[in-house]
């Protein structure tokens, strides 16, 4: 479990810091864009295409990140009125339907990226698999953030598993 929580707060540095300059690149080519189409009436022909690309990284590599942060939205009507079993049961079925998703996500991730290899973007010139393997990256990191969940659900006992406080 250590090595494990280890590799994901590793790889959840990694993702916050990959997002933050994805974000920043995405901010400045739309302000550049703005700039140039108002003030100087010319466009750049690829910033539209980059920022849309950017955007796609930007999602699937913060979705692990919000996860790792509990920042995804859950049924608080099911979850702040169990405790014990029902509440383990429920987080434990919660978990392994993310895995099966995200499973699904991985697996449909790489076929994207085989089926667009040879496919180039209209206005950068770059392959299209590079846009999407942020799909398997973000799949994968989620994957092993709620393997991490599942462990933790299993170590602590039905009878100390208790709602979370939400933040509203």
């Amino acid at each position: 479990m250590e090595l494990l929580e280890k590799v994901n707060t590793l790889f959840d540095s990694a993702l916050r810091k990959t997002v933050t300059f994805v974000m920043g690149m995405m901010l400045v080519i739309i302000f550049v864009q703005v700039v140039a189409r108002y003030v100087f009436h010319s466009s750049l022909t690829f910033s539209e295409e980059l920022a849309r690309y950017l955007f796609v990284w930007c999602v699937f590599l913060c979705i692990p990140v919000a996860q790792r942060m509990g920042g995804h939205m859950t049924v608080g009507v099911l979850s702040e009125r169990t405790s014990g079993l029902t509440l383990k049961v429920l987080r434990l079925s919660a978990a392994i339907l993310t895995l099966v998703f995200m499973s699904i996500i991985l697996k449909n991730g790489v076929t994207l990226i085989e089926r667009t290899s040879f496919q180039i973007s209209p206005a950068l010139q770059i392959k299209m698999s590079y846009v999407y393997y942020a799909l398997p990256i973000g799949a994968i990191a989620m994957i092993l953030n709620t393997i991490e969940d599942l462990v933790r659900i299993f170590r602590t006992p039905a009878s100390e598993t208790k709602p979370e406080l939400s933040v509203d």
